[in-house]
């Protein structure tokens, strides 16, 4: 079995790791200071190339369009519940949040928020799946696997405000 295989996205908050599993991008993992990705002896694929593009696209100020997010929700595996979670952060609008318990009433299921932040923990693709952008109902920030901080970035860097919902 040979090294992880992955593509770095450099991004004003660090580089950012798109992971391949069989040639195809699996999930993204947000910036942790490890600066030591070595770039993979194969040439990116089309499908990796939309991916850094959309990501490079987001810093640059373009929103993500919600059909491509879904597109990538489309090619993992992911239960209902899961699915109409992801598609619904997807289509959240570029300096605006919802609640945890606006998506799950969103997505069909109103009683689910704290199922909602266990799939925002494990977006496969965060930016393109802007789970960012979940908030607590109580307007505060919430979390962000650790991240708090690059959540918070996030947000302002969008112009949101959590506390203006």
């Amino acid at each position: 079995m040979g090294e992880p295989e992955y593509y770095k996205v450099e991004t004003p908050l660090g580089d950012m790791r798109i992971h391949l599993h069989a040639g195809r991008p699996v999930f993204v993992t947000l910036p942790d200071g490890d600066n030591s990705i070595k770039a993979p002896a194969s040439p990116p694929t089309e499908a990796i190339r939309e991916l850094r593009d959309a990501l490079e696209g987001y810093f640059k100020g373009r929103e993500v369009s919600s059909r491509y997010a879904e597109a990538l929700i489309a090619s993992i595996s992911t239960t209902p519940f899961e699915s109409a979670v992801l598609k619904e952060v997807a289509r959240i609008p570029r300096g605006e949040v919802r609640s945890y318990g606006e998506i799950a009433e969103l997505a069909g299921y109103p009683r689910a928020a704290r199922a909602v932040g266990n799939v925002m923990h494990n977006n496969p693709f965060p930016i393109i799946i802007p789970c960012h952008r979940v908030i607590r109902g109580d307007g505060s920030i919430g979390g962000y696997g650790g991240a708090e901080g690059i959540k918070s970035w996030l947000l302002d860097f969008e112009g949101g405000d959590p506390e203006t919902r």
